[in-house]
């Protein structure tokens, strides 16, 4: 019988992920999702529609604190597909700032509201932000690197 326990980093995944699918393109935010967004890496030649957004997690570290007690830091890549004939780098960093307020709203994000208290992050810090400048045009691809304390 399979699991249907989940651990932190995949409940931070899908809380995040939650999160970047109200990008509507409705006050305050630029553009819209349209609930594409996925928890996981995606390659570039499975996107069936644009634009695409994967929140993909990385390496966790721990800080040992006294008492037994432990910080963890959790990186989070978040990748951004974008297609404009245009101009998909100003199409791309506009998505990419509506992340940004995301992130900034959500510093302190519930993961896990079965528990009391509710588990939650204690901050969420945009470390990088990097695009590929315009080489795959008419696609746009952003990347931005997040650090999750828990």
């Amino acid at each position: 019988m399979a699991s249907t326990y989940r651990t932190a980093r995949k409940k931070i995944t899908e809380a995040l992920v939650k999160k970047l699918q109200l990008i509507d393109g409705n006050h305050p935010f630029n553009s819209n999702m349209f609930n594409n967004v996925h928890g996981g890496m995606v390659f570039l030649d499975q996107i069936q529609e644009f634009p695409k957004v994967c929140v993909v997690p990385g390496d966790e570290t721990r800080e040992y604190q006294p008492n037994e007690f432990k910080w963890r830091f959790l990186n989070l890549d978040i990748r951004v597909y974008v297609e404009d004939q245009e101009d998909p780098q100003e199409v791309l960093a506009l998505l990419m700032e509506d992340i940004e307020r995301v992130i900034d709203n959500n510093d302190v994000l519930v993961y896990d509201d079965t528990v009391s208290p509710h588990q939650t992050t204690t901050s969420l810090t945009l470390e990088s932000l990097s695009t590929d400048e315009g080489v795959l045009e008419p696609l746009g691809i952003g990347e931005m690197t997040l650090v999750c304390r828990y």
